[in-house]
């Protein structure tokens, strides 16, 4: 999208605008200076740390009437210096096109509901399935068609999403013989439905969570297996509401279906956390306890070994777990399919209205047996790590974040990640993070 189309379509928005309607338009720049020394895995000594500003630009477009609104986000995300065409005067900027759509949807509504079709973020209960993977520059939006009912009365909730994803809009059609509909180990899932059910209480809400996902066959791609996730989830006090006292959230999820390459699955993941908030909510202080399975390469049982015990995260978030802020931990593969189990500590204070400050503690361990490919296996112990953050928020539009983490590995997860007990480095990662959120028209205020 040039220039010139993104002002036709921000003319027929304003345009459209009328006395029961609702136009807005926002935007944020994103911008993160970032040094990396054993950031996604341990480095090796005498690395030098790499440093880099990565930028996200989102423009956003809002309506909204009694019947519908809708939401139209524009985003480019870069980091700065990669462009290609330059010259002796300065940036000309990319051979390629680098914005695309965040979000385009619309969400129809009925008494007590909505039906949101088109491209739209999800986040539910602590995401840790389905999520908007906001640390991530480009974020994550999934393409469906979404209804919601909720009724503040009764405090119930439930939803509904469905999903079915094609890579060409020119398919001939039932022909899958050329594979070129093929969704794998690197297109995303060729579809995905989730049933979503809430109570909530006075001070607490239960979840329940079915999702299905759907997975092409390689050689067959007419074939789908599907990966079948379905568990529960605790809050209690624990929300953005929550009160000084005792405070907890706790998941439990079983994984069943058929993985992308057809194995049975066989799966589970346990979090547990409880803390206590005073001050009047400036003070928290937190431990938890996570669990995710994984295959234990010691049982040598046929029937064990014909089905997948590694959990599979899905589209939920990472960086806010799985463990610690260098991100050793976002993927099954870091712990070489043998599950993690975590324990640590969080605290939070909020030196006033603009300032807090957060600590947190993470010791991981593998949460089975893994081969360590000489006839014996890595020891249980993974890593320690621990995690600084300073946020301020300088006004309703500008907050800034820093942060910087440091990580401990055992020799063993050094030698599963190819580096000698000798060659072992030190391992950090700083950041530090302006948000910017300006309004710059609202038709409402006049």
């Amino acid at each position: 999208m040039n220039i010139k189309q993104l002002a036709i379509v921000i003319l027929l928005f304003a345009v459209a605008t009328n006395m029961n309607a609702q136009f807005k338009i926002d935007a944020q720049y994103r911008l993160r200076g970032q040094v990396l020394n054993g950031y996604k895995k341990p480095v090796k000594k005498d690395v030098d740390a790499a440093i880099h500003i990565g930028q996200r630009t989102r423009l956003n477009l809002r309506y909204n009437t009694e019947k519908y609104s809708t939401l139209l986000s524009m985003q480019d995300v870069r980091t700065w210096g990669d462009a290609n065409n330059v010259n002796v005067t300065g940036v000309a900027g990319k051979s390629f096109n680098n914005m695309d759509i965040y979000e385009a949807w619309v969400n129809f509504k009925f008494t007590n509901a909505g039906l949101k079709l088109g491209r739209q973020e999800m986040k539910y209960d602590d995401q840790r399935h389905i999520s908007w993977r906001n640390w991530w520059d480009t974020g994550m939006t999934y393409d469906a068609a979404t209804y919601t009912y909720k009724n503040k009365e009764t405090g119930w909730r439930f939803d509904v999403s469905a999903s079915y994803n094609s890579t060409k809009q020119d398919l001939l059609g039932n022909d899958y013989s050329s594979g070129v509909d093929y969704f794998g180990t690197v297109n995303p899932i060729q579809t995905q439905s989730f049933i979503y059910v809430k109570k909530s209480y006075k001070k607490m809400f239960v979840s329940l969570l079915a999702i299905t996902s759907g997975f092409q066959k390689e050689t067959n791609p007419a074939v789908l297996y599907m990966t079948n996730t379905e568990g529960i989830h605790l809050n209690y006090n624990a929300t953005k509401k929550g009160t000084d006292g005792l405070f907890g959230v706790a998941n439990a999820f079983l994984q069943n279906g058929s993985n992308i390459a057809g194995k049975k699955i066989n799966a589970n993941m346990l979090t547990a956390k409880i803390g206590y908030r005073a001050l009047e909510k400036k003070l928290e202080v937190a431990g938890f306890f996570e669990r995710l399975s994984g295959h234990d390469a010691k049982n040598t049982d046929t029937d064990y070994n014909d089905e997948i015990h590694t959990y599979n995260l899905l589209g939920g978030a990472r960086h806010p777990y799985y463990e610690g802020y260098l991100d050793w931990f976002v993927v099954p593969g870091s712990s070489k399919g043998g599950g993690l189990m975590t324990i640590g500590l969080n605290v939070n204070y909020k030196l006033n209205k603009k300032d807090m400050l957060k600590f947190a503690y993470n010791n991981v361990s593998l949460a089975t047996n893994v081969a360590n490919g000489d006839g014996g296996y890595y020891g249980s112990a993974l890593a320690s790590t621990v995690d600084f953050t300073y946020i301020r928020k300088i006004n309703k539009d500008i907050k800034w974040m820093n942060g910087f983490s440091y990580g401990a590995p055992s020799d063993d997860f050094n030698k599963m990640k190819g580096i000698a007990v000798a060659d072992k480095g030190s391992n950090y990662f700083f950041y530090t993070m302006v948000i910017f959120t300006p309004k710059f028209f609202n038709s409402a205020k006049k």
